[in-house]
């Protein structure tokens, strides 16, 4: 499965892209890690953005996020569990909401955030019925 790995922003500095890939062991530690792949051409003018190919076996978080013109924070969570993606979430106004998948990596998402230190108040893992 390829992904886009992309640290890039405005000239000005007022829309901010980035992107991480970690990869939970069977042990559950996290790890951030970097792959090699093909150099791209990034959303915004200055930085860089590759496209990586992820391996099949093992779980992997793609978490994208994107800082707008008024510094509101808006992202979205991928889980990769041997080459399928078995959950998504979606993160806007400091709130996780489970869009589709099992719930039971949310924990793993929830040592991410907190990894990262990014804010978030409520997890919000009612699906729609």
């Amino acid at each position: 499965m390829e992904i886009l790995l992309e640290n890039s922003r405005s000239r000005k500095n007022k829309h901010v892209l980035r992107t991480f890939l970690f990869k939970v062991d069977a042990n559950g530690t996290i790890q951030q890690i970097e792959l090699p792949g093909k150099s791209v051409k990034p959303t915004y003018k200055v930085g860089e953005a590759k496209v990586v190919n992820i391996p099949n076996k093992g779980t992997y978080v793609y978490l994208f996020l994107l800082r707008n013109l008024y510094g509101r924070v808006i992202g979205r969570i991928i889980v990769i569990n041997d080459g399928k993606v078995v959950l998504t979430m979606k993160y806007r106004k400091l709130k996780l909401k489970l869009i589709d998948g099992d719930d039971k990596y949310v924990i793993i998402i929830k040592r991410i955030f907190e990894q990262l230190k990014i804010p978030f108040k409520k997890i919000n893992i009612n699906k729609k019925k």
